[in-house]
Parts: structure tokens; sequence; C-alpha cells
């Protein structure tokens, strides 16, 4: 699969989750609304803010595709990372409202004395959601819808078995779910804006070298060494980019050759990475280059390590 097919690939998951998640969001706020359940109105917002981060991740990837194609300059480059950056600003900032508010509210009710349950209804449009998102939602969405479709379940539930079975204490355990989601939500906004913080001058994320594609780019014929690594996310999928150190006295053909392989090598080992950007330079240890084949060699043929 190209690069093209990839990026559009990319983007149409981003769009499916978008609209997905904007539905689903929908229907849990009517039923919640309607149900008296907060902790279901607290998952239909959680789901909410999965949809603004698809709109983010698709412009995310927009904005790499846009670079990767036109080859722009540092200038453009910097422009549409300082977009990124606006766009992870605004998205943390409305989960860290929606989570607080969300919180405070359910806090509120808890002090006002909980003195209903919510209708059944709310139960079967939780469990209705957690059989849509299994089904249908990639795998990292539904670990992060699970675990608050599952705090708002048990919310629910206890509610209403609280008031089949006339214990009004149990009709907490509706507001205290929607706490639990709140404090998710607000989880996810903090990780967000930390995200921020570890930005080079340029505007760069810095990320942790992932072991996994360190050794294998590693491994690549021809490569001595990786000098650095990032894998950036939008939405569902990777963009990498990397920095590798060949023999400094191969061409620059075969320089391309050994990129060409990591290139080919990454992308079928790692499915959901769109795009990899590999730049090469000369290894450069401190001292005059020795190859390994004949180190008494002072003038040494075009070798691929």
């Amino acid at each position: 699969m190209s690069t093209t097919q990839r990026y559009a690939k990319a983007e149409s998951a981003s769009w499916a989750g978008l609209w997905g998640n904007m539905l689903l969001a929908l229907f849990k706020g009517v039923i919640g609304w309607l149900s008296g359940s907060k902790a279901l109105l607290a998952d239909a917002f959680r789901t909410a803010t999965e949809a603004v981060s698809g709109i983010a991740a698709i412009s995310g990837l927009r904005a790499s595709r846009k670079r990767k194609m036109a080859k722009s300059n540092a200038a453009a480059e910097a422009e549409d990372t300082r977009g990124e950056a606006t766009s992870t600003i605004l998205l943390s900032v409305v989960l860290l409202i929606i989570g607080l508010e969300i919180g405070i509210s359910a806090i509120r009710d808890i002090s006002d004395r909980v003195i209903n349950a919510p209708h059944w209804s709310s139960v079967a449009a939780i469990a209705l959601s957690l059989i849509v998102q299994q089904l249908f939602f990639p795998a990292k969405d539904r670990l992060a819808g699970l675990f608050c479709s599952a705090a708002a379940l048990i919310g629910t539930s206890g509610a209403i078995i609280g008031k089949m079975l006339a214990i009004p204490v149990l009709y907490y355990f509706d507001p205290a779910a929607a706490i639990v989601i709140a404090a998710i939500v607000v989880i996810n906004g903090y990780k967000m804006a930390t995200v921020l913080i570890r930005k080079d001058g340029n505007g760069t994320v810095i990320e942790e070298n992932p072991d996994e594609l360190m050794q294998l780019v590693q491994r690549v014929e021809g490569v001595v060494t990786v000098q650095s690594l990032r894998a950036k996310e939008h939405g569902h999928y990777v963009i990498a980019e990397m920095v590798i150190s060949v023999n400094p006295r191969i061409s620059v053909l075969e320089g391309h050759e050994i990129a060409k392989r990591v290139k080919q090598l990454v992308m079928k080992r790692f499915i959901h990475v769109t795009d990899v950007s590999i730049y090469v330079e000369p290894y450069d240890p401190g001292y005059p280059y020795k190859s390994n084949h004949d180190p008494n060699q002072e003038q040494m043929p075009t070798l691929l390590q």
C-alpha cells in the first residue's frame, strides 16, 4: 500500500470515527437526559470529546500530507505545527472544562441528596453503546470508552437496583459514576496539555523512542545507528520521523536505498504507521571512520555496512 493510499485510509477511518462518536454522543445524551441519569450524560460528554479529538486528528493528517506532497520549507512546516498545537490546546481546555463541570454537577447532586434513580432505559442505552463500540470502533477507542461506559453501567445499574430493593443509598451510585467519568475526562485533558510542555524551540513534540520501532530500524542492513526517532500520533494512526546514520564512504544513492528499505520495513511491520520520513546522515563517531571489513585499509572502497 502506497503512502497516498495510507493517508486516504487513515483520513477515511478518522471521518468514520468522528461521525460515529457524534451520533453515539447524541444518542447517549438524549437518553441520559430523558432517563435522568447523570452517569450516562457524563459518558455522552466524554464521547463528544472523542468526536472533537477526531477533528484534530483529521487536521493533523491533512497537514502532514500537505507537507509531504508539497515538500514545504521549514517556515511552512513550523506554521502547520503551530496550527496543530493550537488545536491541541483548545481540545485540552475543552476536556478540562467539561470534566470539571461534570464533576461539580455530580457533587452538587450528591450534596443536595439523591431521591430518585434513573429510568431503566439508561442501562439499555449504555449496553447498546458498549456493543456498538466493541463491534465498530477501533481498538484504542474501544479501550478508552470501555472504562467510562463500564462506570456508567455500574452506576446506573446500582441506582436502579436500589430502587427495586427500596435502598435509597444506592441512588448515589449514579452521580458517583459521573464523578469517575469526569475524573477520566480531566486526566485525558491534562495529558494532552502536558504534551505542549514537552516541546523544543521549533515547536516540535519530543516523544520517547518507541523501543520496538527503534530495534527494528537498527537491525536494517546499512544502518549504523539511529540518531533520533519520533512517532507522532494523529488519531489512530502514526507518522514517524527519524534520522539514521550510515557509512560516510558510501554513495548518496546507496544511502537513499538504505532509507527506502527502512521505510518499507517499518510500514510493512506497523500497519498503523501512515508515513515515515527518514533523514540520512553520515556516521561520525568523533574520529576517522574505520570499516570493520579491513581496519588496516586507508583508502576504502564504497561499501554498504
